[in-house]
Parts: structure tokens; sequence; C-alpha cells
């Protein structure tokens, strides 16, 4: 095919649309020259290796890093475009050289010269796989986020890590004693540029006194995140939390306390994640509700996750209470509410809905009796464009007819996704053979398919991250 009628840059602009569609990207790339380069941009924006588990060795499986995406991502006219690199899931467990994976990851960061974003956390792993990696990351003058977990942070290979500079975003999981030692000086180091800071997952050596030699050096930092530490209490993270003069987003796994504590004043916070988990009990779910209440009280909340950790069992709680403080009090800011497993009322539905007018993305747990309500009730919502509901406390599972899903989507202006139990709906204007422009609304499967080499990876992916 001849030259494209379209340019580079105009492509670019569309094939960001595609970018986790990795089929639709390679056809794209088939096209012409022209395609081709547009398309690579995205198609090699990410390297992800993170292999399923598997019961057994399987000595004849082939070896990914000697074919296929990982060969070609490191040649010569692609090598320049990889951004992004995540190492996770299920790593073999034998040691060099038997296990080739730590030389083959070595010699493809080398290839790899503007890495902007790295992740090394797989679940297993041999102790030595990132010790020639680390000291690479430091020559990375690129090199803006990274996420590490134990197989980085042991005696030793801190020492290594602790080296790495100009770090923007630092995630570390469930942190040991090593790094927690000189992590202090660590963050001295980084403070001129770190502005996200995270240690989640198993945060128990994460003491009051550790918390306090973080102050200092984290002055500038404007998103913070915690996991589980029993060795914390409410009075301890609070008085933590008021010491950030710049914090606007925070993430904290939750666990129930009995004694009382102050709340904090938290003038800037408008993004706040809550993990927890699963609550069987009214008054345990009252007591999280209260907690949240608490926390954001004096701050000009725009977004508010609830993400239970385990798998959701029993009778479904109610959250009307946080749901009612959300209406009266957060009405103005409040931009999007994802309380996945968290019961809400018909009547708290429907005063949430008529209150926060400029609500964007709602995921919540309703009623059988609520749904049938439902597209009255998110017509009120003039901004919302993106709903999922999850049908609790039913004994018989809901059946989500086409026409319904039509009625509802088409109840609001701006609403375009809709997805219940899982059963996801999206409307689009497309035009008819006669010209004329219509808004349909269709079933459509959310799940992409993935490359061999991403499986494993979704329960890390949902973490963006979105941060």
């Amino acid at each position: 095919m001849g030259p494209s009628p379209l340019s580079y840059d105009v492509l670019i602009l569309v094939f960001v649309w595609l970018r986790d569609d990795y089929k639709s990207l390679f056809s794209c790339s088939l096209v012409n020259r022209t395609f081709r380069d547009a398309a690579a941009t995205y198609l090699y924006w990410e390297v992800t290796y993170s292999p399923p588990f598997s019961p057994v060795l399987d000595l004849r499986k082939r070896d990914d890093f000697q074919e296929g995406f990982f060969v070609s991502a490191r040649l010569p006219h692609y090598a320049p475009l990889v951004r992004r690199l995540e190492i996770s899931g299920y790593l073999s467990s034998r040691p060099p050289p038997m296990n080739k994976f730590p030389a083959q990851l070595k010699s493809a960061v080398e290839c790899w010269p503007v890495l902007n974003v790295v992740t090394l956390s797989p679940k297993t792993y041999h102790e030595s796989v990132f010790t020639d990696v680390l000291p690479l990351l430091g020559r990375l003058s690129f090199l803006r986020s990274l996420t590490v977990n134990a197989a980085c942070t042991d005696e030793q290979h801190t020492p290594t890590l602790v080296q790495i500079r100009q770090l923007e975003s630092l995630t570390i999981e469930s942190p040991t004693r090593a790094i927690l030692q000189r992590l202090p000086d660590w963050l001295a180091e980084l403070q001129k540029t770190l502005r996200t800071f995270r240690l989640t997952h198993s945060c128990g050596s994460v003491t009051p006194g550790v918390l306090r030699s973080f102050i200092p050096h984290l002055q500038h930092i404007t998103s913070f995140g915690l996991g589980l530490s029993y060795s914390l209490t409410d009075n301890d993270v609070f008085a933590f939390w008021q010491e950030l003069p710049s914090l606007h987003t925070l993430e904290f796994r939750y666990y129930l306390q009995l004694r009382p504590s102050i709340p904090p004043r938290l003038p800037l916070l408008r993004h706040l994640t809550v993990r927890y988990s699963n609550i069987t009990a009214r008054d345990h779910a009252n007591r999280l509700c209260r907690w949240v209440r608490r926390v954001v009280a004096k701050s000009p909340l725009e977004s508010l996750r609830l993400v239970c950790e385990n798998e959701v069992h029993g009778p479904a709680v109610s959250f009307d209470p946080l749901v009612e403080h959300l209406s009266l009090k957060h009405a103005a800011e409040l931009r999007l509410l994802h309380m996945r497993d968290c019961f809400v009322g018909r009547r708290m539905f429907m005063n949430l809905c008529r209150t926060c007018t400029h609500l964007e993305e709602l995921d919540l747990s309703i009623s059988r009796e609520t749904l049938d309500e439902v597209t009255s009730i998110v017509s009120t919502c003039p901004m919302l464009h993106t709903v999922k509901f999850h049908i609790r406390n039913c004994r018989r599972r809901v059946e989500i007819s086409q026409e319904f899903a039509e009625q509802v989507v088409k109840s609001a202006p701006k609403l375009r996704r809709l997805a219940i139990d899982g059963k996801c709906f999206e409307g689009t204007w497309t035009s008819t053979p006669y010209t004329e422009v219509q808004f349909v609304v269709k079933q459509v499967w959310t799940e992409r398919a993935r490359f061999p080499w991403e499986r494993g990876a979704v329960e890390e992916k949902e973490r963006t991250h979105h941060h």
C-alpha cells in the first residue's frame, strides 16, 4: 500500500484509544509504514512478564524471553519505545545457570534506556533474580516510578536499591526491616522529587517511631499509602497524616479498633481509598462508616473508594450512614464513588443521586427492589457516565434484559456505561445505512484478551492505577 493519507501525528492520537487492544494495534501495524510506526508506539509501550502459577515444574515449557514479543521489544528500532516494565507473577525459583531469566532480564533492561516506570514484584522467585538488574536501574535517567517487594528489599539488595535517585513515585510492598532502616536516609535524598509514597500489603514492621522518622522528608508528598499494621493505632496514623501539608490523595488499610481517637484535619484531601476485610456485622459496618466520616469531615472530597480485600460472603449490611454523610457534606464536590461491596438502601440511594449532582462514576451494591426503580433514580444525575450495580440480599440471580439496559442507559443524559452483576452494556452514537445518527446500547465484553506474557497480573493491574 502507498503512503498513508493520515499523518503519524494524527494516527498517534487515534491509537491512544486502542492502547490496551493489542490485536487491533497489530492489525493496524500491517497497513503501511506510517501505521506501523504509530501502532508500535503503543504495542511496545509496556513490557509485562507475569507467569501464572504452575503446581509442577514444566521442563518442556518454551522460553518466553527467547522468542516473540520479548525478542522484538529488544530490536534497535523498537527498544526506544519501551517505557514501562513489569515483572510479577510466579517466577522460577531455580538458581542460575539453570534459570536463565535473570541474565535475560539484565540484557533486556540494558536495551531499554528510556524506561520510565518499573515494577519488580514477583510472588515467587530466586533470591538472586534482580541482583544484576538493580544496579542498572540507578543508571536510567528517565526512571520516575518504582514498585518493589521483598525480592528487592532484603539485606543483600537494599544497599543497591537505595542508590536510585530522581524518583517521583515509590511503592514498597510488604516492607522489610532492612529497607525500613535505610528508608529515612533514602527519602531524604528523594524529597526534592518524590510526590507519591506508598507502603502496601503487610506493614507489620511499620511502627509509630518508623512513621515519625519519615515526616521531615515527606513535606512535599501529595499521595501516600499505607498497608495493614497492627502496630499502629488510629491516633498514630492520624497524627502522621496531619504532618503532611500537601496531602491530597490517601490510601489506607483499615482494621477495627475500639479505642477512641482524635479525628484528623486534612483540608486538602480529595481522593481517599480505604481497604478492609469483609464485614457481615452491622456494628462493624457502622464503625467503618464512622471512621471514614471522621477522616473526610474537613476535606473537599472528590472521590471515595471502599475496597473489600477478600471474598464477600454472608448477608449484605447497610452502609447508609456513610452515604447519608456524603449526601449532606460532600454533595458539591463528590465525583466518584466506588463502594462495590457496600450495600445501600433504596431511600439513601435516591437521596445520593438527587443531591450529588456532579457525580460521574458510581459502583454500589443494591437490592432487587431498588434495581426495579433505578431508571427513575439515576435520571436525576446529569453528569453520571458510568454505573455498576451488584445485587445483594437476593435469593436468585437477576437476569438483565437488553430492553432494561437500554432504558437505564438512556435515562440519564451522559450515561454511557452500565454493568449489573458483571453483565456490561455500552451506549454509543452510530450511523445507519441511511446516514442517520442514532444512540445504540449494546452488550460488551470488558475483559480484553491477554497475551501469554501478561497472564497472572490482573490483580496487580487493578491497583492504578488507577493511581
